[in-house]
C-alpha cells in the first residue's frame, strides 16, 4: 500500500497524464477533469495535513493560477491550461508550484520549438501570432475570430504541463 504522500503524487501524475492525453487529442482540457482533481486534492490536503495543508494547497493554486493568467490574457494559453496549472498547485503547494511553473514553461519552450522544426507549415502562423501578441495586442484581440479558426495550429500545452510537473516532482522528491 502506498503512503499518503505517495498517493498524492500518484493522483497528481494521473491528473497530468490525463490532461496531456486529452489536450493532445482534443486541444481542450475539460473543466470536469480539473474540478474533480481539485476537489480530490483539496480534500486530501485537508484530511492529511489539516488547516495548514488546506492553506498550502490554496496558496499553490493561487500561484499556478496567477503565473499562467497573463499568458491567457495575451491569448497564448487557453483557460484550461490556467485551470490545470492551478490544480497542479493544489497538489504541490506554494513553493513546489513555482518550480513546476518554471519547468512547465521550459518544457513548453522546448516542445514548441520541436513542433516548429518538425512542422514548418506551422512556423509562419506561429510567428504571425507571436508578432501580433508582442506588437499589437489590440489588433490581435480584434482578429480573435481568425485565431479561433486556427485551433489545429495550437500547441496542446497540457503536454508541457505534464512534463514540467513530472520534472518538478523528480526534483522535489529526492
Amino acid at each position: 500500500m502506498l503512503a499518503p504522500f505517495d498517493q498524492m503524487h500518484a493522483a497528481l501524475i494521473t491528473f497530468v497524464l490525463a490532461v496531456a492525453i486529452i489536450d493532445w487529442r482534443t486541444h481542450r482540457i475539460p473543466n470536469l477533469l480539473c474540478a474533480t482533481a481539485a476537489i480530490f486534492g483539496l480534500s486530501s490536503q485537508l484530511w492529511l495535513h489539516g488547516e495548514d495543508g488546506l492553506l498550502t494547497a490554496l496558496g499553490g493554486a493561487a500561484v499556478g493560477f496567477a503565473m499562467f493568467l497573463p499568458f491567457y490574457v495575451l491569448r497564448a494559453f487557453g483557460a484550461g491550461d490556467v485551470k490545470a496549472m492551478a490544480t497542479v498547485g493544489i497538489f504541490l503547494g506554494l513553493e513546489h508550484t513555482l518550480l513546476a511553473v518554471g519547468m512547465t514553461l521550459m518544457a513548453g519552450t522546448v516542445l514548441g520549438l520541436c513542433v516548429l522544426l518538425f512542422k514548418p507549415t506551422h512556423a509562419r502562423a506561429t510567428m504571425h501570432r507571436l508578432f501580433g501578441l508582442l506588437l499589437a495586442p489590440v489588433v490581435s484581440m480584434r482578429n480573435s475570430r481568425r485565431t479561433r479558426d486556427a485551433t489545429s495550429l495550437r500547441f496542446p500545452y497540457g503536454v508541457a504541463i505534464a512534463c514540467g510537473t513530472a520534472v518538478a516532482l523528480l526534483i522535489t522528491t529526492r
